[in-house]
């Protein structure tokens, strides 16, 4: 089973981002996040997150380390990126905000601010959003490194 996700950014009224449908544990997710932006984007933050926000508007089957395949619809290799925007897939924009998550839909968010890597645990059990375990990890953390025991 996917474990889907939500990658953000912050806004005045919470965040906004994409939604992400396989591989959303924190054991694959931010090692793929943290070598982005450490590695590809050179720790340009707001770039990684033009990258995987703007100009991926439909949201992403998976996430990847490879930036120089081709994007779309067909695995092209285990760290290739594949979005719904791109090739046969060809889907419209779909802009997801605190309002719009459903715990049992999106299990984990992933909020790229400029200090760091929020990342949040779903809980449909809590009753608001205020409730939900969260975690910010530095843009600095080592991919490799253990991740602390809330996000395991």
């Amino acid at each position: 089973m996917s474990i889907r996700s939500i990658i953000a950014r912050p806004t005045p009224d919470g965040y906004a981002g994409r939604y992400v449908h396989s591989h959303g544990h924190p054991s694959q997710r931010v090692p793929i996040l943290l070598t982005s932006v450490q590695g590809h984007f050179a720790g340009n933050t707001e770039a990684a997150a033009r990258y995987y926000l703007d100009e991926h508007p439909a949201g992403w089957s998976r996430l990847g380390a490879a930036f120089t395949t081709p994007l779309g619809p067909v695995a092209l290799g285990p760290d290739s990126n594949q979005c719904y925007c791109h090739g046969t897939w060809d889907d419209g924009p779909n802009l997801l905000t605190q309002d719009d998550v459903d715990p049992l839909w999106h299990e984990w968010i992933y909020l790229m601010r400029a200090d760091g890597l929020q990342i949040i645990r779903t809980d449909w059990r809590k009753c608001t959003q205020a409730d939900w375990a969260s975690h910010l990890l530095p843009w600095t953390t080592h991919p490799t490194a253990p991740l602390p025991a809330t996000l395991r």
